[in-house]
């Protein structure tokens, strides 16, 4: 059987329209936490290349740019995602 690149798995077409809700929110979470976890390891990284002090004034400079796109909100869900990942590796 061949495999048709427009189509998932389970044989659901890969177009958000056609999902259910729950389909969205799990899809959304999960691109969240994706997010989270990048920008987690990216600071890490900036912390070991550069040190702490510049890695937070990166970050801050970072978190500017993402409020100027999505606003606060998506500033403040995307720290907490951030700090949620932490906390889970942290056990």
């Amino acid at each position: 059987m061949t495999t048709n690149p427009c189509w998932t798995e389970d044989g659901k077409a890969k177009n958000l329209a056609l999902l259910t809700s729950t389909e969205r929110y799990k899809m959304l979470e999960t691109l969240r936490q994706t997010e989270a976890k990048e920008w987690l390891h990216r600071y890490r990284m900036k912390v070991k290349e550069t040190g702490k002090q510049q890695a937070q004034a990166w970050w801050e400079t970072v978190k500017l740019d993402i409020k100027k796109r999505r606003g606060q909100a998506g500033v403040d869900t995307l720290t907490t995602n951030m700090r949620q990942q932490n906390d889970a590796n942290c056990l």
